[in-house]
């Protein structure tokens, strides 16, 4: 009988979110997950940090294409055993960005994978020392799963570069996020 009832709640998810000519084309959404950063100057190593990521989303979609305003947020820690770098140690680093990623679809019934890239501006604030912002470039990929005509899932993997000026150094931060949200389309 749990076979039977699995199955059944299976076709009826599938029913429910097979795409609709109605459905809309613009996009808000929220996410979250992780983000694993690397920082790196010249000839110093940093103790990689992982940390919650939380944003928002809003986009639009035609056909296989979409192009989506980003925002995220992150607190990473910084750390170095570098002792040229000791004013470093054990600080808070406010990681932001904002930017415009376009995404390619790969249009199944429900299951909808793509790949991304965008370009926008990181920002990284490390407590009591020095901040700034610049432009970076960002790509991954995902997967978007339809349930309904108006409300998705998402699931995607990015990888974010961006060179700041921090102290005077040149910092590199190289950071992974992996996040997962809700779409509602319009």
């Amino acid at each position: 009988m749990k076979k039977i009832a699995s199955v059944a709640a299976f076709l009826l998810v599938l029913y429910l979110g097979a795409p609709s000519a109605e459905a809309g084309i613009v996009y808000l959404g929220v996410q979250g997950g992780i983000s694993r950063q690397k920082a790196s100057l010249s000839g110093i190593s940093f103790d990689q940090d992982t940390t919650f990521v939380y944003g928002a989303k809003a986009g639009v979609r035609f056909m296989m294409f979409a192009a989506e305003l980003n925002y995220f947020q992150a607190a990473h820690n910084i750390d170095s055993q570098n002792p040229s770098l000791a004013d470093w140690r054990n600080r808070d680093v406010d990681y932001n960005y904002l930017g415009v990623n376009v995404k390619l679809f790969f249009p199944v019934l429900i299951v909808q994978p793509y790949l991304t890239a965008g370009y926008g501006y990181y920002t990284a604030d490390i407590q009591n020392i020095d901040k700034d912002k610049n432009g970076g470039w960002n790509a991954g990929a995902g997967v978007e799963i339809q349930l309904g005509k108006t409300l998705a899932l998402t699931a995607e993997g990015k990888y974010h570069h961006v060179k700041l000026n921090i102290d005077n150094e040149s910092l590199k931060l190289g950071d992974f996020t992996l996040m997962g949200g809700l779409s509602l389309y319009f």
